[in-house]
C-alpha cells in the first residue's frame, strides 16, 4: 500500500500548502518528538566518557644516511695500490628511522601500558588497571576473557589482558605525517593530564630509542676505524722496514737503473701507507668525537599539554544532528501518514 501511495504521489504535483497544513496540524507531536531527540542527545552526552586529546610534533633532523664522501678520496687512493679499507659497507649501513613505525611498535605500546601513571584521583596504576581490563567483576571485560574465552592460566590471562589493552590504546593514538616531514602524534585519554603525560612519555621513548641506536652505531663505527688504523699502522711499519733494509743493502753510491726502480716502488708504497694512516687517524679522532657528543636526531617542536576542552564526544554537533534528525523524521512520518490516510 505504501508503494502505491508513493507512485500516486509521484504522478501528482507536490502540494506545498497541503504539506504545510499537515505540519501545522502535527506541530505539537513534531515538537514532542524533536524534544525527545534533544533529551536523548543530552542523555547520551551525559553517560558517554569524555576524551581529551594531547599531541606532540616531531621534526626529524637530517636523513640519517651517511654517504662515503668523507672517505671516498682515501678509498680510491688506497685501492690504486691494492689496499682495501672496506669502509663503504659500514658507512652505508648507518641506521635510519621511521618514527611512525616506532610509535606503532608493540614494544612501545607495551611500555606505555606497563608504565605507572598518576590519575586525577592521585592513584598510581598502569593502563590495564586504569581501564579495568583485569577486573573480574560481573559484566567486565576481564570477566569475559577469563570465563567466556576459558583462560584460566595466569600467564595466558596476562597476555590476553595486554592484548586487549594494546588494541584499545591503538584506537586512541593517531599519527599524522605532513608533507614537510613534520610528524604529529596525538593521544586520546579520559583525563587531560594523563593524555599529556602519555604523549610526552612517547616523545622521550623515541628520543631515547633513537639515541641508543645512534650511540651503538657510533661505537661500532669507532671500533671499525680503530681496527683499520691498527692494520694501517702495521702496514706502514712494514713498508718503512722494507725501505730501510733495501737502503742498507743497496746504498745510493752503487745504484743501478733496476735498483732505482725498486727503490722508487718501495718509497711510493711507504708514502701511500703513510697517507692512509694519517687519513685513518683523522677519521678515528672524528669517530671518537661523534661517539662522545650528543647529536640530536629528532627535534620536539611541541610538547604535550593538558587540553582545556574535551575532544570527544563533540557535544554541540551531537545535539544539533540528533535534534535535526528527529525533527526531519517526525515531519516525514506525519506527511506519509496523511498521504496514506487520504489514499484510503
Amino acid at each position: 500500500m505504501l508503494w502505491e501511495v508513493i507512485k500516486l504521489s509521484n504522478k501528482n504535483d507536490i502540494d506545498i500548502s497541503k504539506i504545510s497544513k499537515v505540519l501545522r496540524d502535527s506541530k505539537r507531536n513534531i515538537f514532542y518528538i524533536t524534544t525527545l531527540g534533544f533529551a536523548l542527545s543530552i542523555f547520551y552526552i551525559f553517560i558517554t566518557t569524555p576524551y581529551y586529546q594531547s599531541y606532540i610534533s616531531i621534526n626529524p633532523i637530517g636523513d640519517n644516511v651517511n654517504s662515503s664522501r668523507s672517505t671516498g678520496g682515501l678509498q680510491s687512493l688506497a685501492s690504486e695500490y691494492g689496499v682495501n679499507l672496506n669502509v663503504g659497507d659500514l658507512l652505508n649501513d648507518k641506521p635510519s628511522f621511521h618514527i611512525p613505525d616506532i610509535v606503532n611498535s608493540r614494544v612501545l605500546k607495551k611500555a606505555v601500558i606497563k608504565h605507572e601513571w598518576t590519575t586525577i584521583e592521585n592513584e598510581t596504576v598502569d593502563l590495564i588497571e586504569y581501564w579495568k581490563i583485569n577486573d573480574t567483576s560481573r559484566f567486565s571485560l576481564g570477566k569475559f576473557i577469563k570465563n567466556t574465552l576459558g583462560y584460566k592460566n595466569n600467564d595466558n590471562l596476562s597476555l590476553k589482558y595486554m592484548d586487549a589493552a594494546i588494541n584499545r590504546f591503538s584506537e586512541q593514538i593517531l599519527i599524522q605525517e605532513e608533507e614537510s616531514g613534520l610528524i604529529v602524534i596525538s593521544v586520546l585519554m579520559e583525563e587531560p593530564q594523563l593524555a599529556a603525560d602519555i604523549v610526552n612519555f612517547i616523545s622521550n621513548y623515541i628520543k631515547e630509542y633513537v639515541g641508543n641506536i645512534m650511540l651503538a652505531y657510533s661505537s661500532t663505527h669507532r671500533e671499525f676505524i680503530e681496527e683499520r688504523l691498527l692494520y694501517s699502522k702495521k702496514e706502514l711499519s712494514r713498508s718503512e722496514e722494507e725501505l730501510k733494509e733495501f737502503s742498507e743493502k743497496n746504498p745510493f753510491a752503487v745504484d743501478t737503473p733496476e735498483l732505482q726502480l725498486q727503490r722508487g716502488r718501495l718509497l711510493r708504497n711507504m708514502e701511500v701507507n703513510q697517507q692512509v694512516y694519517i687519513t685513518l687517524r683523522q677519521q678515528y679522532e672524528m669517530a671518537r668525537i661523534n661517539e662522545l657528543k650528543e647529536t640530536p636526531v629528532i627535534n620536539i617542536l611541541d610538547f604535550g599539554e593538558p587540553a582545556s576542552e574535551q575532544a570527544k564526544p563533540q557535544k554541540m554537533l551531537i545535539i544539533f544532528l540528533t535534534t535535526l534528525m528527529f525533527s526531519i523524521c517526525s515531519s516525514t512520518y506525519f506527511i506519509i501518514k496523511k498521504e496514506i490516510t487520504s489514499y484510503n
